[in-house]
């Protein structure tokens, strides 16, 4: 009885390892194709970092595609670096995104005042939430 009780226990941990892994996957191949191929573009390395550990990698995307645009085009005008570090296991885009733009805003106009690098420090935290 104990042994099938923990191949029970084995078999879920393995389906869990493969749902965050195919999410983890499926963000790397997005984030790593080409622009003309409908992906983000980013180099190998940024891809890894965008998406190791991703649990959604659609929220992931989004998220980085919102940070690293033009802030004329709806985005945050981010570096990819930076868009990367803000997005690395986001769970919720918009959340993240909202976080970062009130952080880095003005005092004056409501926000929090923060340099880009702190707004991006604060606000990745809740990206893993």
């Amino acid at each position: 009885m104990k042994y099938i009780f923990f191949g029970i226990l084995v078999a879920l941990f393995l389906i869990g390892t493969r749902a965050v892994a195919s999410e983890t996957t499926q963000c790397f191949e997005f984030a790593w194709t080409h622009t003309n191929d409908g992906g983000l573009g980013l180099t190998r390395g940024q891809a890894v970092a965008l998406c190791n550990g991703a649990s959604n990698a659609i929220e992931v995307a989004q998220c980085y595609a919102r940070a690293w645009a033009h802030p004329n085009n709806g985005g945050l005008g981010l570096t990819a670096g930076q868009a990367v570090e803000l997005c690395n296991r986001a769970t919720n885009a918009i959340e993240v995104t909202q976080c970062y733009a009130r952080a880095w805003a003005h005092t004056a106009d409501g926000g929090l005042g923060l340099t880009a690098g702190q707004a991006v420090d604060l606000c990745n935290s809740s990206a893993a939430k």
